[in-house]
């Protein structure tokens, strides 16, 4: 049976759909370099990632469109985010054996289905380097993530050489400083609870729910008039930017009962339904 073929929109003005293949225990070990104790405490939160490595890309000089974020770890957080893969490794995988066998064939897997551009890898194992010549030699453009240490790589030779050796393998080195990372990672630890939003921060939400309306071409604002009623929810980039305006008005991100109603008093607005004062706390509680 012929099925029709599959393809993936990639947004203008992008280099492409990126896939990100991340080694939880790496991202601790960049982000321990700035913690002063040199070992964090609890899980490392994943809520923050795929933004993070957008920026991080955005300021490597690659304008991408992050697709989905794999998470190799060898303990499970419970948690559930949106465009991210839990990939779970035996608890006794200290070598590191089980995760390069499963990023590789991730990797092989990407290739084959050829629906993605480029590949973003967060990881400093040398043993991944046959793995990511074959998938430049198939076309991909292959990134590595790193700190800071990597703007010096004749220093890190001498220091580190085998992660060196695999940070020459990259197209490009995407540096995201350590300082960014151990504050990205302990998120959670530092976020607010999930408790009840007061009406202050009903308000705040307003207000940015309000100047992004504002900021709409009315174009925009009649295909939100529009599709709206007919689905749940809020499209996916509308959903990205007004998490993202939220978390710059708020200077942290928001926890999942704050999301329902930002998410909610959007909808409001592009509707046109009447946003009384805590409107959207009513719709929460109910």
């Amino acid at each position: 049976m012929n099925y029709p073929e599959k393809t993936f929109h990639r947004p203008q003005g992008s280099d492409g759909l990126t896939v990100a293949l991340v080694d939880a225990r790496y991202l601790r070990w960049l982000a321990r370099s700035h913690e002063a104790d040199g070992e964090p405490s609890g899980l490392p939160s994943r809520e923050g990632v795929n933004e993070m490595l957008r920026h991080a890309l955005n300021r490597s000089g690659v304008r991408a469109s992050v697709l989905r974020t794999y998470w190799y770890a060898d303990q499970d957080d419970q948690a559930v985010h949106d465009e991210q893969t839990l990939r779970l490794l035996p608890a006794g995988d200290s070598d590191g054996v089980a995760l390069v066998r499963q990023m590789a064939a991730d990797l092989q897997a990407l290739v084959a289905g050829g629906r993605v551009d480029a590949v973003c890898i967060a990881s400093d194992d040398d043993r991944l380097m046959a793995a990511i010549d074959a998938a430049k030699l198939a076309g991909l453009m292959v990134y590595l993530l790193a700190d800071e240490r990597a703007q010096s790589m004749s220093r890190l030779m001498q220091q580190d050489p085998s992660w060196a050796r695999l940070l020459r393998e990259a197209d490009r080195r995407v540096i995201v400083r350590s300082s960014e990372l151990a504050q990205v990672l302990a998120a959670r630890a530092a976020g607010p609870t999930d408790g009840p939003v007061s009406a202050a921060l009903d308000a705040q939400l307003q207000v940015v729910v309000q100047a992004w309306w504002d900021d709409l071409v009315e174009d925009d604002r009649e295909t939100l008039r529009e599709e709206l009623p007919g689905q749940r929810g809020l499209p996916p980039e509308v959903d990205r930017e007004l998490l993202m305006r939220a978390k710059n008005a708020l200077g942290r991100s928001l926890n999942f009962q704050e999301k329902r109603v930002l998410r909610s008093q959007a909808r409001q607005q592009a509707t046109g339904q009447a946003q009384e004062p805590g409107a959207a706390l009513q719709e929460e509680s109910s």
